[in-house]
C-alpha cells in the first residue's frame, strides 16, 4: 500500500492506520512524501538568501526529517517498507507511482498542511487523488 504524507500533524494518523491495515493484510508499505515547491540547487539557496520552506520541509533533508519518526513507527511494527520522496504535483505523483509500484491500496489524508480551506478548493490533493486512482483510496480523516 502506497501511504502519502505531507507532514503535518495528521501524518501521525494516517501512519498509525496504515499500519494497522499493514498488519491484518500483510502488505508492505510505501511510505511517499511530496513536494509541491520545485528543486532548488542549494548553492542558489545560500547564495540568494532565499529560504522557500521555513518549516524546512521542501527540500529532501527536510523530507527525511519529516518523514524519520513515521519510518521508526513502521519499524516499530515490524511492517516492511520503503519511502519514497518526490517533487511535484502531489495527486499526480501520489498516483503515478502508486501505478508503476502496482499497489492495492493507498492511504492519504483528508487535510494536512493546507487546512479546512484547502479541502473545500477544487485541487485537493485528495480528491484529485480520488478521482484519478486506479486502485482503492483510504481517505483518513
Amino acid at each position: 500500500m502506497l501511504v502519502a504524507v505531507d507532514g503535518s500533524k495528521h501524518s501521525d494518523k494516517i501512519v498509525d492506520y496504515s499500519c494497522e491495515f499493514a498488519r491484518k493484510m500483510s502488505s508492505t508499505i510505501i511510505l511517499m512524501f511530496v513536494s509541491d515547491f520545485p528543486s532548488i540547487i542549494s548553492e542558489y539557496i545560500d547564495i540568494g538568501g532565499v529560504n522557500p520552506s521555513p518549516k524546512g520541509t521542501r527540500s529532501v533533508a527536510g523530507a527525511e526529517r519529516v518523514t524519520l519518526k513515521l519510518r521508526e513507527k513502521i519499524q516499530a511494527d515490524g511492517i516492511s517498507h520503503e519511502v519514497i520522496f518526490e517533487t511535484g504535483d502531489p495527486a499526480e505523483k501520489i498516483v503515478s507511482n502508486a501505478i508503476e509500484k502496482k499497489v492495492d491500496m493507498i492511504v492519504i489524508g483528508l487535510r494536512g498542511l493546507h487546512g479546512v480551506d484547502r479541502i473545500r478548493s477544487l485541487g485537493s490533493v485528495a480528491r484529485k487523488v480520488i478521482e484519478s486512482s486506479h486502485c482503492p483510496v483510504l481517505v483518513v480523516t
